[in-house]
């Protein structure tokens, strides 16, 4: 990937990554201790190995074509959609954050540098700051009334109060491990994909 790439074997691989992260998003898991509308899953690793592969470019598209393939098969009726936003911006703090560090260092330890700084901002921005100005403000809106949201993370801890407060403890945590997670996973795999697409810059 390091060298010249034609426009061809790039179209062909985020493709191929767009396809896997497709199917990937479709295998959730129920995650403990979280409301039962929170999902596991692991489409972010097709999306981070593109980005540090094929660029950030790739990552974007790569995860923008999962979301869209996810949306037209299922469909807004669980979420109104709300949960492919939310997955969608934090893909992105992950996948552009590791894809331009990478790029500046293309060596294991900015692969390291690189994923970890983006699991940081996928916690913060995304499971924080976006989830409370924009995603559950759109729950609360057009599905389910805030009070309600908050109830279920309060049937796990009762002492939980307002909507910061329950996203500071269960999403962001959640988010952070979630994404930390699947970029162990794509470290772990970067030594067999080396000779094909890592550490070439």
């Amino acid at each position: 990937m390091n060298k010249k790439i034609s426009r061809s074997k790039w179209l062909a691989t985020s493709a191929l990554l767009s396809a896997m992260a497709s199917v990937l998003m479709f295998w959730e898991l129920p995650v403990p201790l979280m409301p039962p509308f929170i999902k596991l899953d692991f489409s972010l690793l097709p999306c981070i190995i593109g980005s540090i592969a094929l660029g950030p470019t790739s990552g974007i598209v790569v995860t923008t074509i999962k979301e869209l393939i996810h949306l037209m098969i299922r469909g807004a009726s669980s979420t109104g959609g709300v949960g492919n936003l939310a997955d969608y911006f934090t893909c992105l703090c992950v996948v552009i954050p590791s894809g331009l560090i990478y790029k500046l260092k293309p060596n294991i330890k900015g692969l390291i540098a690189g994923l970890t700084v983006g699991s940081i901002c996928s916690g913060v921005l995304s499971g924080l700051v976006f989830n409370a100005l924009v995603v559950y403000p759109l729950y609360d809106k057009f599905m389910l009334p805030m009070q309600q949201i908050i109830a279920m993370y309060q049937k796990i801890r009762p002492s939980a109060n307002g909507l910061w407060e329950v996203l500071a403890i269960f999403n962001m945590p959640f988010t952070f491990l979630k994404c930390a997670i699947i970029s162990i996973i794509a470290v772990c795999i970067s030594k067999p994909l080396e000779r094909y697409v890592l550490y070439r810059r």
